[in-house]
């Protein structure tokens, strides 16, 4: 058995042999997407000097003393109109609409509800500062400017910016395409029917065929293969041979008379990099390269848990590599609830509720019962899992403690690290 640390560096150095490719996608299709490379603005936001309000565009110096000062209107500023021909001269001021564009000459706008008007004559009884409700051009945006690096995962949010510039397409990578496979003689596909003895359903296939597109994910899903190692072995090919990036299998891992993966794969002649860790849940996981520099290889142990951990701490950290994301970090926590128990040597992973006492600037994990790699109940409570590292048999209440979302930070919608 290896390290958690020791395994997450084999499959770092094992990465897929070619890059995504990157393509185009329509601005409606980019969120959940990964840029391929920087997005700029090709225009200034505002565009152009704008009125702020409705109101009245002015020449500050022409309201500067002598209340009440009448200016004559030379007319109506409206947006979506070019600006005024004609620019002010002393004396003069014109009626302009939100969003206008600002006449030469001006300055400021004052808002209608500070002027009274009599026909074309305008009073004015303050003075104004300049600039004084206009949006300037490249105030909030500059040409040229960076909007999103590369390796940032779009969200709708982005696309507001993104659009008040014009941008059309945005360069991501390619989708990353994962086969995932089930096994077992006793899991049962489909959900409504009715379990027979020692009969169990398929969870874990669901979790992961449900958890990959939100992670940026393709997935072509190749069903479950009930304890047959040749068939089991007609799927690898097959997902081989459908161009798949990553082939996530569940379950016949571990070291039983029907734990056939690492058989299957021998004889495939793919590398085994590594088989059994020093982690729970998850400790039979098995990462290996199928043959020809192909696919990587990663056998989930098919306890639901195990599964999920496996997904969350090796297989994200890979998609992150492959789309040009930064690493994660972890929050830290203190621990809360109940001590986080563990077995020196081993780094385990637990389910826990995060929470936070804003008053004292303080996130807790509350570390949750019903820790074993069975036991599913707890991920209704659990917003994420908290790390008790290998130099740790117990960490005691109000003790520190890493702390990963469920997802990616650049996913989860619950509290992130303060530097993220």
């Amino acid at each position: 058995m290896i390290s958690y640390d020791e395994a997450l560096s084999i499959i770092l150095a094992a990465r897929p042999a070619s890059a995504l490719a990157t393509e185009a996608v329509a601005l409606a299709d980019a969120p959940g997407r990964v840029c391929a490379e920087a997005v700029k603005a090709e225009i200034e936001n505002q565009p152009f000097d704008n009125s702020a309000m409705d109101g009245f565009a002015v020449r500050t110096a022409d309201i500067a003393s002598g209340f009440p000062v009448k200016l004559v209107s030379l007319g109506q500023a409206v947006a979506g109109n070019a600006a005024p021909s004609k620019g002010l001269l002393s004396g003069q001021c014109w009626e302009i609409m939100t969003g206008a564009p600002v006449p030469a000459g001006a300055d400021a706008v004052v808002p209608v509800e500070m002027v009274t008007r009599a026909g074309n004559d305008i009073c004015f009884t303050a003075p104004a500062a300049a600039g004084d409700n206009i949006r300037r051009a490249g105030q909030d945006i500059h040409k040229g400017q960076v909007l999103l690096k590369s390796g940032t995962r779009i969200t709708p949010a982005h696309l507001l910016a993104l659009a008040t510039v014009g941008t059309a397409k945005v360069s991501v990578f390619r989708r990353p395409k994962i086969g995932v496979i089930s096994t077992g003689l006793e899991v049962v596909d489909v959900l409504s029917q009715k379990l027979e003895q020692g009969q169990i359903y398929n969870s874990t296939g669901p979790y992961l065929r449900a958890m990959l597109p939100v992670l940026g994910a393709e997935v072509v899903s190749y069903g479950t293969v009930r304890d047959d190692p040749a068939a089991y072995g007609g799927l690898l090919k097959r997902a081989v041979k459908d161009g798949c990036d990553i082939i996530l299998s569940t379950g016949a891992v571990s070291a039983g008379a029907h734990d056939f993966v690492r058989t299957v794969l021998e004889a495939q002649d793919a590398k085994i990099l590594f088989h059994k860790l020093k982690m729970r849940p998850g400790k039979p996981l098995l990462f290996a390269r199928m043959p020809d520099n192909g696919p990587l290889f990663f056998g989930l142990p098919g306890n639901p848990m195990a599964t999920a951990c496996g997904l969350r701490f090796f297989v994200v950290p890979v998609l992150r590599q492959m789309q040009g994301q930064a690493a994660e970090k972890p929050a830290t926590a203190l621990i809360a609830g109940r001590p986080a128990q563990g077995k020196t040597g081993f780094r385990f992973f637990l389910r826990a509720r995060l929470r936070a006492r804003p008053e004292e600037a303080v996130l807790e994990a509350e570390i949750l019962q019903g820790q074993q790699s069975f036991m599913v109940a707890s991920f209704l409570e659990a917003s994420g899992w908290a790390v008790l590292t290998e130099d740790k048999e117990q960490a005691d209440i109000g003790e520190k403690i890493m702390y990963y979302p469920f997802l990616p930070v650049d996913l989860d919608q619950g509290l992130h690290p303060p530097d993220q």
